[in-house]
């Protein structure tokens, strides 16, 4: 029985691989991906291995269900981009969009949103999902798993963007007015 259910960012599953900690955690934790991160984002070129590592060739881990694939609708996408201004919604990569669509949706329930990444950390705590998260230090702690990481990883950087997105929640800052 796999011990938790994460929603991964392109950036976490590479640096999980860059780590080597990606093989692990396919095997303890329940993975998915957002559709777009799995056959665009995280098609992760290595120069040294002269394309996409193996180990992270999502379309073949989805095949052989080591990991899911989630899809938000255009729907979905739609909602969750109207919470947002132009401004925020565009700096938002499309795989994060459609991971906190998902999330706000409810097609990702019971997940917990995994990124690196300052802009998506502080729009799932402004469409008020800030406990559907989890920085890439926690994920690996709460399975055994310990690695020096990357600032940007840590549960400091996590919470320090948690908060400024539930600041920008309180403030409107980033939000269309009423869009919440």
């Amino acid at each position: 029985m796999k011990s938790r259910l994460v929603l991964l960012d392109a950036d976490i599953i590479i640096e999980a691989n860059q780590i080597g900690v990606w093989l692990a955690l396919t095997e303890i934790v329940e993975i998915a991906v957002p559709s777009i991160i799995a056959h665009s984002e995280a098609l992760f070129y290595s120069s040294e291995k002269r394309g996409i590592p193996h180990e992270i060739d999502l379309p073949r881990l989805i095949q052989e269900n080591k990991i899911s694939e989630l899809t938000a609708t255009v729907t979905e996408i739609s909602v969750l981009n109207r919470k947002f201004d132009s401004v925020f919604a565009e700096v938002l990569h499309p795989g994060e969009t459609e991971a906190l669509a998902l999330i706000h949706s409810g097609k990702a329930s019971g997940y917990k949103f995994c990124s690196g990444d300052k802009v998506a950390i502080q729009g799932l705590a402004m469409i008020g999902h800030s406990s559907s998260g989890i920085s890439m230090e926690n994920l690996l702690k709460s399975v055994g798993l310990t690695k020096h990481i990357s600032h940007q990883f840590t549960e400091s950087y996590f919470k320090k963007w948690i908060g400024k997105g539930k600041e920008r929640r309180i403030t409107g800052d980033g939000l269309n007015q009423g869009g919440v």
